[in-house]
């Protein structure tokens, strides 16, 4: 997904979770807190943390990455099934 930090215009692709800390995103060689971060979603930036709580963002069964939700079925039990 793309994303950036807040107050930053440089974006970068990330869709995977740090599993030693669910509350951080792999940024590359580094991580960072998901409140840290906007998404570009739906057409806009919208915080990571307020597009999880939206369901414009879940993660996977997993818990390693996360997406869109493809339907509406996954929007609505907050996982993907992939």
């Amino acid at each position: 997904m793309k994303l950036r930090y807040k107050g930053s215009t440089e974006t970068f692709s990330s869709s995977r979770f740090n599993t030693f800390a669910l509350s951080e995103v792999l940024t590359g060689d580094d991580s960072a807190y998901i409140r840290d971060l906007d998404v570009f979603v739906n057409g806009q930036w919208k915080c990571l943390s307020q597009a999880f709580k939206d369901g414009d963002v879940v993660p996977n069964n997993y818990n390693d990455s996360f997406a869109e939700p493809r339907s509406d079925r996954e929007r609505d039990q907050g996982y993907n099934d992939y």
